[in-house]
């Protein structure tokens, strides 16, 4: 049996080409490859437009319908064979495909144990978070605190040196 690797790769290959013409265009087409003669002796021919057309139709012996016809039904058949195959092998990996389910069932227990794991990270995270804004204002009351005795030491230094400026200003007089 083709490895599923093998089987996905050709897949994806084959579903990725452009959609084949119709029976139609392939049966035209085959037609005028068929007949390439039919235009060499257009374009060769001596004359006007219908003396042209005369001896380009006039070269072909026979117009030779059925093998053009046996032709395009080989090729559609073809293309045909390749579409069911694709669709087969499609059915194939998606009924049969035992590791997809395996995958998704140990996912499920991986899946548990990782909201298990997000949901105690987020704790922690909320607890530190909590001991942080406790230390942050713990911080501001000890900043707040050294900065109102800065402001008081200031000011008692600032009234010391009033009265040491009277003292100076009452000696000097």
């Amino acid at each position: 049996m083709i490895n599923k690797k093998t089987l996905k790769s050709i897949l994806s290959f084959t579903e990725q080409q452009n959609p084949a013409p119709s029976f139609i265009v392939i049966y035209i087409l085959t037609w005028v490859v068929w007949h390439n003669q039919l235009f060499s002796y257009f374009i060769d021919a001596q004359g006007g437009f219908l003396m042209k057309v005369t001896t380009s139709v006039a070269s072909l012996e026979k117009n030779q319908y059925f093998v053009v016809f046996l032709l395009t039904c080989l090729i559609l058949v073809g293309r045909l064979i390749v579409d069911y195959f694709s669709f087969k092998s499609r059915e194939l990996l998606n009924l049969a495909d035992d590791d997809f389910v395996n995958a998704r069932d140990d996912q499920k227990f991986a899946q548990n144990t990782d909201i298990a794991n997000v949901m105690a990270t987020l704790t922690k995270t909320q607890q530190q978070l909590a001991d942080s804004k406790a230390r942050e204002k713990k911080v501001s009351a000890e900043k707040n605190e050294a900065i109102k005795k800065l402001l008081s030491l200031q000011h008692e230094l600032d009234e010391a040196k009033a009265d040491i400026d009277i003292l100076n200003k009452i000696t000097i007089n």
